[in-house]
């Protein structure tokens, strides 16, 4: 019976094979040799009956090809990817829908290669429900897949999930067919939106793969790159990069560096490093990816041109206009004789020539004609409601704008706005940026009532997002986002000072603005660091535990839109996942001083409120003036520095300072001056800094006699105490000064705190000697607390002896005091430490500059202190050097007072906005009170008189903040000692009232 059935199918396929002449017919059972070369084409003709299942079988001999089914309607059935190294065969099968000649077409789609393939018509018999089962999952596949390339995401989706649903059930979730179909649900996923479902398909898929092939296949290669693009495109960047890396290890190894393969991976880790800054390492690899494209590919390809593209829009962000410009032209005209006159894929270039021609060219009707065809395209695709379709609307609405025509432009802005607020939620970055340019505009028409309520508002929900990203992200993400805000405080301020000089509102609006966002991802990181959750019980850490991953997880959704779901699904379950987070936090809350203290929301009047009277805080920040009328690209000028004195009795006051770069270089000439007690030249430079960004506060201070200092850029490394007023004093002669990271400091420092130990002293460790090695002349850390290396295998600690006596001295003040030196003075014990009332460290302290391509690039491992055995590089967990990063981990909440006690203590990497990344940040990390710190170098003899008089004022009941500086003052009247070098690098940073034990 069944070689009977065999038979009739031959005279059937003889029969219609006539019909196809130009293709060789497929016999059942039997292989068919072919040799193809590169672009070439060859065809084979299937007769079928409707309801009958064939089965195909196709070998590689040495070539990759690619074999498309064609049905006898001419629409396609299935394509199968054959790559040379992924398996002795192919196999699929299908069930014939209609009766008819299916034509099997094999293409070696990479020119100039050569080889040998075989194709085998397996068998042909009756369907069975499991193959029309296996036929449907394929169908649905195929379809999504047409679908995906007409950018048609939300309609594909479900047809590719129905795939796997079909196959798992048929084929078991093992099988590699399973994960082909996962891959294409993941990477439809991934431009839905829906990164978290994206990942774990795409996880899924790379598991199976992984399985049945090995971890160094080459099959595995487009997944890990479809996975890492997932991650890049959610923020998750350390994730992303060992997925690429492997990728094109793998594919460089096995396949050669100039495999077509390659491209894909290359596009995406050009992405990654664009993402990170490296423009010049993403220009690297597109030119890689287009110069393999042009070697393998049809040099129109789909995949070279995206690759020209990226490279385009990289240009575009670099404002090299001149570069991107042919290359989007070259794209547009290849896409327009590939795809079809619709394609949407034929917006997104053109969107790009359309800034082009607004910002370079300043063509603004050439711009919107080309914004008007690609919105045509994406309109027309995807719908009037799709982000694309938004952010084209946006940037029309921005040229209605440049060019006056305000009416039309606000138009399209609240339009915008209402619509990304509907469909992808309110703390979508596209829901912040249209707020903000409704304010823009209000502001470019010089409708100041309208510009402030809209900036109070685009504010405020900056403020919101602002706390979703940092919840979610690693420290570099949190400070690339941090990045992308600053010129939103940019804007904030150059409304007040340009357009509201004399509203108090718009005052108090951009020193709230300057207030929440500085040194913002330095608090947030003191949440996220397990020094946080090692200060807990149990109980307390596992509740700290569901209120990160509830806040993480409703970040994700909240800045990630609704993806696949519909806009009330999205709202109810951002609403469900918000509920969960707020009763998370509260239960952290009741159990958590600490948790509270960096979780309170900031107001301008909690701060004002806590501001103790004839005290002023001065909060500086730099900025750049904004002028919303212009193009992004010339909207921002010059930095420079502005600084707002708040009190609690009366009005914010503020007075814009000046071009930042001069103050820099006057405040660095300071900085370098200080440094040596022979500079006669101080007093000159001292005056003349005063005279730049003090002098012009007093008038705005009063009768204050502290000042609460919150310094920003190079400030943050100036003793302001140092400064020369109008009247030839100190300003240390005048004032009590203490310095905070933020204004926001001051409600933190209300938080209740308990001690846990009495004070503990670390002095004059045993630092040992280099095993083997002779110390040079001259070679070892000059005086006391400094160094001059630029790598840490070529420091050499010297004794301390004068550390020991200070440290003697202290203890005789504080007799209940803990003293650790010599070899007792190790990081052992340092790290295990549980909140003593006051930790002093008398040793020596470094800064080592960055080195181009070095390992340390992390601030936080360039600086620390020297320990117990710090001279023999052994290297491990307790080797000696102590640095800021496992400083940071310390247990110190509930330490009143951190003395460092060390050279270049208060220095380190300084970011605008942020503060210092250094020793002074990572103690602030772990949760001390107050710090004391050095700015430069200063001798053993006068660090133990320095520090004597500063704990003799603290046993007396004076202030944190005033016993330093009662103790400078002693050091000032002093013959031989009145250069600021020998008093004024001692800084106080944090609380400044008097030590209080009962608390």
């Amino acid at each position: 019976m069944r070689s009977g059935r065999l038979c009739l199918a031959g005279i059937f396929l003889a029969a219609c094979a006539a019909l196809a002449q130009d293709a060789t017919p497929l016999d059942a059972g039997r292989w068919v040799a072919g040799e193809i070369s590169g672009h070439q084409t060859q065809e084979f003709a299937i007769g079928m009956k409707a309801g009958e299942f064939a089965g195909i079988l196709l070998r590689h001999r040495g070539i990759d090809f690619s074999a498309r089914l064609i049905g006898p309607d001419g629409g396609e059935v299935f394509e199968l990817v054959v790559p040379e190294l992924s398996g002795d065969e192919e196999s699929q099968g299908f069930v014939a829908q209609s009766t008819g000649i299916y034509r099997l077409r094999v293409k070696a789609p990479y020119q100039g290669t050569t080889g040998r393939y075989e194709v085998r018509l397996n068998e042909v018999r009756a369907a069975t429900d499991r193959d029309r089962r296996l036929h449907e999952s394929s169908t649905l596949a195929t379809e999504a897949h047409r679908l995906s390339n007409m950018n048609e995401y939300r309609d594909a989706l479900p047809l590719a999930m129905r795939s796997v649903e079909i196959a798992e059930a048929e084929l078991g979730p093992q099988a590699t067919a399973v994960a082909f179909r996962l891959q294409q649900a993941g990477e439809l996923y991934f431009h839905a939106g829906a990164y978290d479902k994206a990942e774990s398909a795409l996880g899924r898929a790379l598991e199976i793969d992984d399985r049945a092939f090995g971890r160094d296949h080459p099959r595995c290669i487009a997944v890990l790159a479809a996975l890492a693009e997932t991650y890049r495109e959610a923020g998750e960047y350390p994730k992303a990069e060992p997925l690429l890396t492997r990728g094109l290890e793998v594919g460089e190894r096995v396949l050669g560096p100039e495999h077509p393969a390659l491209i894909f991976p290359l596009i995406v880790s050009a992405n990654l490093h664009q993402a990170r800054g490296d423009w010049a390492r993403g220009e690297e690899e597109l030119q890689r990816a287009i110069s393999i494209a042009k070697r393998s590919l049809d040099f129109d390809s789909l995949r070279a041109l995206e690759a020209m593209n990226n490279l385009a829009v990289l240009y575009n962000s670099r404002g090299e206009y001149a570069k991107a410009e042919p290359l989007l032209n070259h794209v547009v005209e290849a896409e327009q004789r590939v795809l079809p006159a619709d394609s949407p894929v034929l917006a997104i270039p053109l969107w790009n020539l359309a800034l082009i021609a607004n910002d370079w060219r300043k063509e603004p009707r050439r711009a919107l004609e080309l914004y008007g065809r690609a919105l045509a395209l994406l309109e027309k695709s995807v719908g009037p409601e799709q982000p694309q379709v938004l952010s084209v609307l946006n940037n029309i609405a921005n040229i209605y704008k440049s060019t006056g025509d305000f009416d039309r432009a606000l138009e399209l802005h609240f339009r915008v706005h209402a619509t990304s607020e509907k469909v992808l939620g309110p703390y979508h970055n596209l829901t912040l940026i249209s707020l903000g340019n409704i304010a823009r505009t209000y502001a470019s028409m010089r409708d100041v009532e309208n510009s402030l309520k809209f900036q109070t508002l685009t504010d405020e929900a900056i403020e919101k997002n602002l706390a979703l990203n940092l919840a979610a992200g690693s420290e570099r993400q949190k400070l690339a986002y941090f990045d992308s805000l600053s010129e939103r405080t940019d804007r904030t301020i150059s409304l007040q000072v340009g357009l509201a000089p004399e509203s108090q509102a718009a005052a108090r609006l951009a020193a709230l603005a300057v207030l929440r966002r500085k040194g913002r991802v330095l608090d947030a990181m003191s949440l996220t660091l397990a020094s946080l959750r090692q200060r807990m019980d149990p109980q307390s850490q596992a509740l700290l535990d569901t209120w990160n991953a509830s806040t993480s997880q409703y970040a994700r959704l909240a800045l990630g839109g609704p993806g696949v779901l519909s806009a009330a699904a999205y709202r109810k379950r951002l609403a469900e996942f918000a509920e969960r987070r707020d009763r998370a936090e509260a239960a952290v809350s009741g159990r958590s001083a600490e948790f509270i203290a960096h979780s309170q929301p900031v107001t301008l009047d909690a701060v004002e409120s806590v501001i103790p009277p004839r005290t002023v805080l001065i909060e500086f920040s730099t900025w750049r003036p904004f002028d919303p009328r212009r193009s992004n690209n010339e909207a921002y000028g010059e930095r420079r520095y502005i600084a707002y004195v708040l009190s609690s009795d009366s009005a914010v006051k503020w007075k814009d300072l000046g071009p930042a770069g001069e103050i820099d270089l006057a405040a660095d000439k300071f900085r370098h001056l200080l440094r040596d007690p022979g500079q006669k030249d101080v007093p000159e430079a001292a005056r003349a800094l005063d005279h730049r960004i003090m002098e012009p506060l007093r008038a705005l201070s009063g009768d204050a006699r502290q000042l609460l200092i919150s310094p920003d850029g190079l400030l943050n490394l100036v003793p302001f105490q140092a400064l020369i007023d109008e009247h030839g004093e100190y300003l240390v002669e005048r004032y009590s000064i203490t310095y905070l990271s933020s204004g926001r400091d001051l409600l933190r420092l209300q938080a209740p705190r308990s001690i846990h130990g009495p004070p503990v002293i670390f002095a004059d460790p045993l630092f040992g000697e280099p095993a083997g090695t002779p110390v040079a002349a001259g070679s070892p850390v000059a005086g006391r607390r400094s160094h001059t290396a630029a790598e840490l295998k070529d420091l050499y600690f010297a004794p301390l002896p004068g550390a020991g006596r200070e440290a003697l001295a202290i203890q005789s003040l504080f007799p209940e005091a803990r003293l650790l030196a010599g070899r007792d003075a190790t990081e052992s014990a340092l790290k295990h430490l549980d909140a003593p009332s006051i930790l002093h460290i008398a040793t020596h302290g470094f800064f080592l500059p960055a080195q181009a391509g070095g390992a340390a690039s992390n601030p936080l491992l360039r600086s620390g202190l020297a320990l117990a055995g710090a001279n023999r590089k052994e290297g491990g967990d307790e080797d000696g050097i102590f640095t800021a990063l496992e400083a940071s981990g310390l247990n110190l909440w509930g330490t009143q007072l951190v003395n460092l006690s060390a050279c270049d203590t208060g220095v380190g990497e300084v970011k605008d906005g942020e503060g210092v990344y250094g020793l002074r940040r990572a103690f602030v990390l772990a949760g001390a009170e107050t710090l004391v710190m050095t700015l430069w170098p200063v001798g053993d003899y006068v660090t133990r008189q320095a520090m004597t008089a500063f704990y003799a004022g603290l046993k007396q009941g004076l202030g944190r903040g005033e016993a330093l500086r009662q103790a400078q003052l002693q050091m000032l009247k002093q013959s031989g000692r009145e250069h600021p070098f020998y008093w004024a690098g001692f800084i106080q940073s944090g609380q400044w009232a008097p030590l209080d034990a009962r608390r």
